[in-house]
């Protein structure tokens, strides 16, 4: 528990990465590049939503949940006014056109967070890590409801489950957001 908390925590004190003096990563490959536009394209909404809350870290991923062929995004966004003991906030994204629009906003979340198999109401169900606070460490399983996916990942709907499936964002240090 203390070593998911302490790495997520660890990852809001990083030093920012090095960069060219343009202020663009140098050597991207074409696959780079491509993740690099969406970095920003992520970076900008967290910007643009939590301009208020100080120092942010992020760390980001892209996955179809809802299988219309176009991924949606999750976004870990972590730092001073983000997190607490229990984790920090995930925010799932759904890309319409060139703007991200917010379908779900969860606290007190835990690295990592995965995927699963399992659908519900169209849409494949997360499974996040909650620990801290008093809960013990353990994944639980996320259903969409037809709306979003709960906002509390550590009571119900929330159910137990054995198994993160896929790993979409890893147990890692969190990058700036710049």
């Amino acid at each position: 528990m203390g070593l998911l908390l302490a790495g997520a925590l660890a990852g809001c004190k990083k030093d920012e990465p090095e960069t060219e003096p343009s202020g663009e990563p140098s050597g991207l490959s074409s696959a780079q590049s491509d993740e690099a536009v969406l970095q920003q394209s992520v970076s900008g909404w967290i910007t643009a939503n939590y301009a208020d809350m100080g120092k942010l870290l992020y760390a980001s991923a892209e996955s179809d949940l809802d299988g219309d062929g176009t991924p949606e995004v999750l976004a870990y966004v972590g730092g001073p006014m983000m997190c607490g003991t229990g984790g920090c906030n995930l925010v799932v994204l759904k890309r319409e056109g060139g703007d991200l629009r917010k379908i779900s906003e969860l606290s007190v979340v835990q690295l990592p967070v995965g995927v699963l198999d399992s659908k519900s109401n169209g849409w494949r169900d997360l499974a996040v890590t909650i620990a801290g606070g008093g809960v013990a460490e353990h994944t639980v399983r996320l259903q969409f409801d037809g709306k979003g996916y709960p906002r509390n990942p550590t009571v119900a709907p929330a159910q137990e489950t054995d198994t993160i499936g896929t790993v979409l964002i890893p147990a890692e240090p969190l990058k700036p957001v710049e």
